[in-house]
């Protein structure tokens, strides 16, 4: 599930005099990116060989790196496997997004994605319109359903990518393990995306930095905003990042499920705040490949709070902040 981490900084992880003590903070790499998780446990429990082993579960149901996981052979029409409860949940939030956005999230468009040079092929040249329309023909939402563990297929070349949801959803089988063992301060982020609860190691509200969407890889990246989050979950999509460049054209790495080709409009990088992180990954997905345009009014009319950082014509970068997407002050 290699996810690019994109457009989040976390904040105020640096211990000080006044930390206080009974925080632990787990970090690492998994599912093809990093992760960071911060706890308050007066008991001081160390859960990292839980959390490692909700990542594994996790990569047997849904790693594509992994030939015999779960959505790997069911991508093969493997007749002896059936889809577990992770995958389930999994599929029918994907199936609930592309349905409410009209199609632009799409966990069938991997195809597409890999054709124009994204995944694990790289340096192909970029597909011409016929092969776009052949390969659309394996792409679609609505050509694919669970039915008692199951998957039907219109086409059995189709397959399924959880990429743009499954770490949102890893971040919300974390927090629910935190949540259950009674820890009311944590911080889980996994590729950059995240969910807190309660304050951090120094009291204070949890703090999450924007990134400014730079083509900059440095470490000491640039922040567009900052927003502090309690009990709620924050996921950035961006096209600035991830993106090949031939004969001196940039092709983004979002794909329009519709068209088949790279995403051409100014919006850069859109964050979206939602209760759970699975639905804020999914709809961050859905969004940026809309465009700002189409995301604005769908996001009010799901009650979702966006930040959309667009490109203008000069040069510079014009910023949409719905009314409940708060920021403060870059320090």
């Amino acid at each position: 599930m290699m996810r690019y981490l994109v457009g989040l900084v976390l904040l105020g992880f640096v211990s000080c005099q006044k930390s206080r003590p009974a925080y632990t903070q787990l970090q690492g790499n998994a599912q093809g990116t990093t992760f960071r998780i911060v706890y308050e446990d007066t008991a001081a429990r160390d859960f990292s060989a839980p959390v490692d082993s909700i990542f594994q579960v996790i990569d047997r149901s849904m790693s594509l790196w992994d030939s015999t996981s779960i959505i790997s052979l069911l991508n093969v029409n493997d007749p002896g496997v059936r889809a577990d409860a992770h995958f389930t949940r999994v599929f029918r939030k994907a199936w609930e997004v592309s349905d409410q956005t009209g199609g632009y999230f799409d966990c069938t468009v991997g195809p597409l994605v890999k054709s124009w040079g994204f995944s694990y092929k790289k340096n192909l040249p970029p597909p011409d319109s016929e092969q776009v329309a052949r390969l659309r023909q394996l792409v679609g939402y609505d050509k694919v359903r669970l039915q008692e563990g199951r998957l039907i297929k219109e086409n059995p070349q189709i397959q399924i990518d959880f990429n743009a949801i499954a770490q949102g959803y890893t971040v919300d089988v974390l927090a629910d393990f935190f949540k259950a063992r009674g820890i009311k301060n944590y911080l889980v982020e996994v590729g950059g995306e995240v969910r807190t609860q309660g304050l951090n190691e120094r009291g204070k509200i949890w703090r999450i930095g924007i990134d400014k969407p730079v083509d900059n890889l440095a470490v000491d990246r640039p922040l567009q905003a900052v927003v502090s989050l309690d009990g709620q979950s924050l996921a950035t999509s961006g096209s600035y990042r991830k993106f090949v460049e031939r004969n001196g054209q940039r092709f983004s790495h979002a794909i329009d499920p519709h068209t088949g080709f790279p995403i051409t409009h100014p919006l850069l990088s859109i964050s979206v705040l939602a209760p759970d992180c699975m639905t804020a990954d999914a709809y961050a997905t859905a969004f940026l490949v809309m465009g700002l345009e189409k995301a604005i009014p769908l996001a009010k009319q799901k009650g979702l709070e966006i930040y959309g950082i667009s490109s203008a014509e000069n040069g510079k970068l014009t910023v949409y902040q719905s009314e409940g997407f708060r920021t403060e002050a870059v320090e």
